[in-house]
């Protein structure tokens, strides 16, 4: 009896254990498109949050989504140069007096509210016409590169608490660099 008490349980890496949660954040695709004087990155992210991650959001912890964007303009026979980098920041936090999630900006300022976690989080996962590049720093007859990645926090505990308590339970992802050349 005790065996097959024992044989039928599920043993981590068995074909019954349960699937790992999925955690991760990833550029999925992303574009640039001239209007006016400027370039505007578009861009799609994947993003999941594990439980722990949200329930912190839905207690108050603040989420946050930053965006790093490079733009290179490649040599063949140089080091490639530096045209423009740009860092996005946005922020979700739960406002419990009004029971919306709020989404901002952190760059302009814009804020969005939302009546789910998710619609928030489908908010952060489709960025939309953000200028990174003014046309004059282009040289039309050279090869550019364009990389961008995602980092995502949630933090469950102030700074100066964190550094005394370096085992907090925070949860952080950072997206590998999406990086492809466009056509200016």
């Amino acid at each position: 009896m005790v065996l097959m008490t024992l044989a039928s349980a599920a043993w981590p890496g068995s074909a019954s254990a349960q699937p790992a949660p999925k955690e991760k954040i990833e550029v999925r695709s992303a574009f640039i498109e001239p209007a006016d004087r400027v370039y505007q990155l578009s861009a799609t992210i994947e993003l999941e949050l594990p439980e722990g991650a949200r329930r912190a959001i839905r207690d108050g912890v603040v989420l946050t989504l930053d965006v790093d964007i490079v733009v290179h303009r490649t040599r063949r026979f140089w080091v490639d140069e530096t045209v423009a980098t740009l860092e996005q920041h946005y922020e979700l936090a739960y406002h419990a007096l009004s029971e919306r999630y709020l989404v901002r900006n952190l760059n302009s300022d814009e804020q969005s509210s939302f009546s789910t976690l998710d619609a928030a989080i489908d908010s952060l996962r489709v960025l939309a016409n953000i200028p990174i590049l003014d046309k004059s720093l282009v040289l039309f007859d050279a090869r550019h590169e364009v990389s961008l990645r995602a980092t995502v926090d949630v933090r469950t505990m102030p700074d100066a608490l964190r550094f005394v308590l370096f085992w907090a339970d925070d949860w952080r992802q950072r997206s590998e660099w999406y990086t492809w050349s466009p056509r200016l």
